[in-house]
């Protein structure tokens, strides 16, 4: 005897699909935005040799230095073509994304070396 299994709907399969992608959970807001700045600044705002670092600094520097980039027109200037390219909220959520991403690495950063010192 023969047992003939039927195949569930692409439907269900895509629906498992797509719970299975979500309990992964979305990158953080500006985070994909930020990207861009990794070339000079470094994967998550950690600077690299000669560059300034993004993260841990303050939202409001952030967002007030890459608005003032924006509209000063220097043609000569990378950072008002990279700034240009967004819009005011973008640069606030890149902004809120390189503060907190500092806040997190600061605070691993903080309690590894307090381990280092007491052994």
């Amino acid at each position: 005897m023969k047992l003939h299994l039927k195949r569930p709907p692409r439907s269900v399969a895509l629906a498992l699909l797509l719970a299975a992608a979500a309990a992964h959970g979305a990158p953080p807001a500006g985070r994909l935005l930020a990207a861009q700045c990794a070339q000079c600044h470094g994967t998550d705002g950690q600077a690299v040799a000669g560059m300034e670092k993004l993260a841990g600094e303050s939202e409001g520097e952030i967002y007030g230095e890459l608005v003032k980039m924006k509209a000063n027109i220097k043609p000569d200037e990378i950072m008002h073509r990279q700034a240009a390219g967004y819009t005011d909220a973008q640069i606030r959520l890149i902004a809120r994304y390189f503060a907190t991403v500092g806040r997190s690495a600061t605070t691993t950063g903080a309690v590894s070396s307090r381990r280092k010192s007491d052994d």
